[in-house]
């Protein structure tokens, strides 16, 4: 257990294993040219669709196609071209990668990821493109790096910085389908100089209404954020970043129901989608969002060898569920739908952490092998508190919603005082990594390995829990504080056959601690555990203007939650026993044809089987819920340059998903556990036309874009009814 005056003495720690270089590296003459920070993608590294760097991989930037792993990069331009007005819906164009939701969940190799970092930092959805320089997607047990991962990797939103001597801005409003109303800005602002120390700001905000075809549902999005920036002479700099954003809606219902007898509780297997949109919470469901956040980062390059990354951030995030306990059951006896357990469920987080990169970068062996040595400390702290609460249902009788004449009446907000649930849990996270990287052979050979050691302390308070059914006490609370460590290491070889062609495999194990999933009944378990392979061929032609990654991996995921009967006592356990597989392929790439025209293509397979879930031994070899076999995609934009056609550009997209089936994991008898939904493709296009304003810099520009092009009935992985045709029209003024 670590004592508050051992925490401080850790960070004390940190600081001086920061700034110690300084006291030993030689500063820049003022004749010598300022150094970048090693730790910041250089704004050349992307070229419309095309990003040459990442920072996530390693968390110094990088050259993609130096790495020993995959990352893909889904730019700025990229997001704007394809309306990514939802951050967490678009991500079809990414090898392996569905599912996105909100909240921060996803399905990436076939395994769930359950948060995304921002800026490397914890992050629980809330993320929007106005403020979103680009996403970096670091795919399996490599995410190590950053601590506790899924065996899927992680998702990295990196924001836009403050230019220094730049006065922009851009604004933009969208108005399409469904009611979709948009509004967004930018404006990045020289504030000049202070003492020698010069100034900018950039102010990004965004405000999103949008509908749904189910009735009564909508979204009210907004974020507002502001960054400043300070760059010293010496080339180091100081960002501040405020955010606010929060998001406000009626839940749309788009899964698709199975006909289901209630007197007997069996599905018949019969799929209605004709009332995939109809609303059963009705208008008093809510499910709202509200995230601020504080960002501080500071960079600077001391010499040719030592650089230095300090990051710190807090949050407080404020989540408020009502009637979500809403059920996809359609009952055709009596024309009624299940309700579910309809709750209040509010949900409070709140936290904050810093990390700090020390980077040595030098040459051994006079000069013959190039080095990269980072060493990392980083400590966070996590508060979640969420109570549930129900009406008696002794008292109240809450019905399911009938068809022919929809009831939507609930008890009052007053009478939700029954608390089926109250945890108050901390977590408290000290990490350290140490990651060496190598060049040999005049760069045609570069190792990697690292090795980080995690201790993450938690704090479980569990309150009473009481029946529903009158109020009598069912699960008396309990505290809980225990610690779990794990080391996990990762190397990594990437070797240049030639200029252009590169062989890489990597090995990395990952963990996640059982606590963040515990709940008031589970013992303590032991830490989830990955081990995987990657490997392919990576290669660059033509100064790097065609670029691509073909590449497998293989993933072993053990100490999967599950329940396991004792063979001795009869009595089911709660233990941390379950094995899933996953392997596959995956091939990104992307290729400037010309200045005009940039293509950009993905595929990835992916067979993703149970091996061991407990007690429900039909699970074994399924693939999980919701994961389709494969999927792919084929993106362009051709923007024209010469003659009267000048201004404008045309962009274009198609994408596959493969078969999946959403319900994988049902009971044997359950008749949906056999379901499939069956493969789809999607047609995305879009026409825009630029022009300037007289002889001043003020340019303006207006789209016509169109998602489902060919309005195409799906039903996507996790069994929704899939969006009809989406048609949008935006105008942009810029300087």
């Amino acid at each position: 257990m670590q004592t508050p005056s051992r925490i401080r003495f850790i960070a004390l720690a940190a600081a001086g294993a920061v700034f110690s270089p300084a006291l030993f590296a030689q500063a820049p003459k003022p004749e010598e040219t300022v150094l970048l920070s090693e730790f910041t993608v250089k704004e050349s590294s992307a070229i419309g669709y095309i990003a040459s760097e990442a920072v996530t991989g390693t968390r110094v930037a990088t050259q993609i196609k130096d790495l020993p792993f995959a990352v893909s990069v889904i730019t700025s331009e990229f997001m704007n071209d394809f309306d990514f007005f939802d951050l967490a819906s678009d991500m079809a164009y990414t090898a392996n990668l569905n599912a996105v939701d909100t909240q921060g969940n996803s399905n990436l190799r076939g395994y769930g990821a359950t948060f995304t970092l921002r800026n490397g930092f914890y992050r629980l959805g809330l993320n929007d493109r106005i403020n979103t320089d680009r996403v970096e997607v670091i795919k399996g047990p490599n995410a190590a790096i950053y601590g506790s991962t899924s065996p899927a990797g992680l998702i990295n939103f990196v924001t836009k910085r403050p230019r220094v001597g730049v006065n922009a801005s851009r604004a933009t409003v969208t108005a399409g389908s469904l009611d979709l109303r948009r509004g967004e800005i930018s404006v990045n602002t020289p504030l000049g100089s202070l003492g020698g120390v010069q100034l900018a700001q950039l102010f990004s905000a965004q405000a999103t209404n949008v509908g749904s075809e189910t009735e009564f549902a909508n979204s009210r999005n907004r974020l507002i954020s502001e960054s400043l920036l300070a760059q010293f002479k010496d080339g180091s700099t100081l960002v501040f970043e405020l955010e606010w954003s929060k998001r406000k809606s009626v839940t749309a219902t788009s899964a698709i129901p199975f006909e289901y007898n209630a007197t007997t509780r069996v599905y018949s297997g019969i799929q209605r989608k004709d009332l995939a949109s109809f609303s059963q919470g009705g208008p008093d469901s809510v499910q709202n969002r509200e995230l601020t956040s504080v960002y501080l980062t500071y960079d600077k390059r001391y010499n040719r060898v030592w650089s230095t990354h300090v990051g710190g951030y807090a949050y407080a995030r404020h989540a408020f569920n009502f009637n979500n306990g809403s059920s996809d059951q359609f009952d055709p006896r009596t024309g009624r739908f299940g309700r579910g357990n309809v709750i209040v469920d509010p949900l409070n987080e709140d936290g904050g952490g810093v990390q700090v990169d020390t980077l040595a970068d030098y040459a051994t062996f006079g000069g013959k092998v190039q080095n990269k040595t980072l060493l990392t400390l980083d400590y966070s702290q996590n508060w979640r508190y969420r109570q549930q609460a129900s009406p008696n249902s002794r008292v109240w009788t809450i019905n399911g919603v009938l068809l022919a004449a929809p009831d939507y009446t609930l008890p009052p907000r007053s009478a939700f005082t029954i608390v089926t649930r109250r945890d108050k849990t901390r977590w408290d996270v000290q990490g350290f990594l140490l990651r060496q990287q190598s060049s040999f052979f005049n760069g045609r050979l570069l190792a990697f390995a690292s090795l980080r050691r995690d201790i993450v302390t938690y704090n479980l308070t569990f309150g009473n829990q009481y029946n529903r059914a009158g109020g009598a006490l069912t699960t008396p609370g309990r505290v809980s504080r225990y610690t779990d460590t794990a080391w996990s290491p990762n190397f990594g070889l990437n070797f240049k056959a030639t200029r252009t062609v590169s062989f890489y495999a990597s090995q990395s194990r990952s963990f996640s601690p059982a606590g963040q999933v515990a709940r008031i009944t589970d013992p303590h378990l032991e830490n989830e555990t990955s081990a995987g392979w990657d490997y392919g061929i990576k290669a660059a032609f033509r100064d790097d203007s065609l670029v691509f990654t073909l590449g497998g991996f293989y993933i072993d995921r053990n100490g999967v939650k599950t329940t396991l009967r004792d063979p001795i006592t009869g009595l089911n356990e709660t233990v941390a026993a379950g094995q899933q597989n996953t392997k596959g392929v995956e091939f990104e790439g992307s290729w400037r044809v010309t200045p005009q025209l940039v293509l950009t293509g993905s595929y990835g397979y992916v067979n993703a089987k149970i091996l061991f879930n407990g007690n429900a031994v039909t699970d074994v070899g399924q693939m999980p819920a919701g994961v389709p076999i494969d999927q792919g995609s084929l993106a362009w934009k051709y923007s024209f340059t010469r003659g009267g056609w000048k201004g404008l550009a045309w962009n274009g997209g198609v994408t596959y998903s493969g078969v999946a089936y959403p319900n994988s994991t049902a009971a044997p008898t359950d008749a949906r556990r056999s379901i499939n939904a069956p493969s789809y493709a999607l047609v995305n296009s879009g026409l825009s036309y630029t022009w300037s304003a007289g002889q001043t810099r003020t340019k303006h520009s207006v789209r016509l874009s169109a998602k489902n092009l060919l309005d195409r009935d799906y039903e996507d992985q996790r069994g929704n009814l899939g969006v009809g045709r989406g048609v949008y029209f935006a105008y942009t003024r810029s300087h």
